[in-house]
């Protein structure tokens, strides 16, 4: 009885703690408000009590929120200030849930370690960099990705959560799969590119699009096996092959042979499985359909003079990008200098990104930071391998696990030819690895104490 005592008075003082903060935090709105009318006091306080409850007491659902967002693109290209904020809000309404229930954790990982190093290599280019303000836009969003890295791998800690945030990444990529397909039939929203058009969904760059769609495409597929329900497969079923459409009419090639790859290597890996070879025979039956001319001819590079030409521009900010690195080997031009140097160091008519993401973090950070970079994807995979090893065969978990080793593997593959180093995958690839590995060790403890 006194045990049960000693709970329900732990529960009451943690009640009352945050009914304080909840009050404290109401008149502080109100002090800041003095000067404004009595409707928007009530409504910001409203608002923001109802946002700090919300993130304080489900802390999970605002993680799949806000993973939503940014895998929707929402963020980036109709509410970048509401994303941010909400960013924000989450981050300190974790901090503050956590001291007030003194479950503040930290992940205490290779890969929080390999962050960490890569971060600060990219701090000291901008120091020794001759433009350091141009690294400011990467620095902020660098910034917000961590932010997401630090509320992923603290608040998903069982595989419940694992599963919801991964299906909130899924549906926010199969938001922005929508809208490109909606751009292609309704020639809205598009970049023209030679004699074709190309979905840009909600991003504005059909590039960045195809990345959302090639990364989410194996965590849909493996969603099949690690829901239960007939309608969870039936639904990430047409979700995958939404993905697989929408990634098509970027007219993106690296998008089209980074899919190629991984969706061969999910069917080799899992041939055994039946809801593989109904996705796989899908797949390949569906995949001609959605292939357009335009599409053939652009793999053939004869469509325009334009798709040459475009290979020659790739070509020649690749060569000025190891210019600069010869030139600054060590550190680098510094964060954000390769769009403004690359007319400098090439023969360029105008400024461009490397096209490359391991030329693009060998110029700009040096061998410093590439070499943080290798170490930090190394890790991530590492931490990722663990999972599917450690976890029982055919678990949601080992599902996750496996489907998150193929899709940075997709990441890795696009980023041969793609300065994506900012991408959302980029960041958020190292945090799955952490709470996946977190929960593998949490279940393998737990199963040894059952034994």
């Amino acid at each position: 009885m006194v045990g049960v005592s000693g709970k329900e008075n732990v529960r009451r003082v943690g009640a009352e703690r945050k009914l304080s903060l909840l009050v404290l935090l109401t008149s502080g709105l109100l002090l800041a408000c003095l000067k404004v009318r009595i409707f928007f006091i009530a409504v910001l306080a409203l608002v923001g009590i109802g946002s700090v409850v919300f993130l304080m007491l489900h802390p999970v659902s605002a993680v799949c929120m806000l993973t939503f967002l940014a895998y929707g693109n929402v963020s980036g290209a109709f509410l970048p200030g509401v994303f941010s904020l909400l960013l924000i809000l989450a981050f300190i309404a974790w901090t503050v849930r956590a001291f007030l229930s003194s479950d503040l954790t930290i992940s205490a990982t290779s890969v929080d370690l390999t962050l960490v190093i890569y971060v600060s290599t990219l701090l000291i280019s901008m120091v020794f960099s001759r433009l350091p303000e141009v690294g400011g836009p990467d620095l902020l969003l660098i910034g917000k990705a961590l932010i997401l890295y630090a509320l992923l791998v603290n608040i998903v800690r069982t595989e419940k959560a694992a599963l919801q945030v991964s299906g909130a990444l899924v549906v926010g990529a199969a938001l922005s799969g929508l809208m490109g397909l909606w751009a292609s039939s309704h020639e809205k929203m598009q970049v023209l590119l030679g004699a074709v058009y190309r979905a840009s969904g909600l991003t504005g760059n059909p590039n960045e699009l195809a990345i959302v769609m090639v990364t989410a495409v194996p965590i849909s597929a493996y969603m099949l096996g690690a829901v239960k329900s007939r309608f969870g497969k039936f639904f990430f079923a047409i979700v995958t092959l939404l993905l697989v459409g929408a990634n098509l009419v970027t007219l993106s090639r690296t998008g089209l042979v980074a899919m190629l790859v991984v969706m061969f290597l999910i069917a080799f890996r899992e041939r055994r499985r039946n809801w593989v070879k109904l996705l796989v025979a899908a797949f390949f039956i569906v995949l001609p359909l959605l292939i357009t001319p335009e599409f053939w001819q652009r793999l053939a590079g004869s469509g325009y003079a334009l798709v040459d030409y475009s290979a020659y521009l790739r070509t020649g900010a690749m060569k000025a990008g190891l210019r600069m690195f010869a030139e600054n080997p060590v550190t680098g031009v510094g964060l954000g200098t390769y769009f403004v140097k690359s007319t400098e160091y090439g023969d360029l008519l105008y400024p461009l990104v490397a096209h490359n993401m391991f030329i693009h973090v060998l110029a700009e950070s040096g061998i410093l930071g590439l070499t943080a970079m290798l170490f930090l994807m190394g890790s991530s995979l590492r931490a990722m391998e663990f999972a599917e090893r450690t976890t029982v065969q055919g678990s949601p978990l080992f599902y996750l696990a496996r489907a998150y080793r193929f899709s940075y593997l997709a990441f890795l593959l696009c980023g041969l030819s793609g300065s994506i180093q900012n991408n959302q995958s980029f960041w958020f690839m190292p945090a799955a690895s952490v709470f996946l590995s977190h929960v593998a060790r949490k279940q393998a403890s737990n199963s040894v104490e059952n034994f």
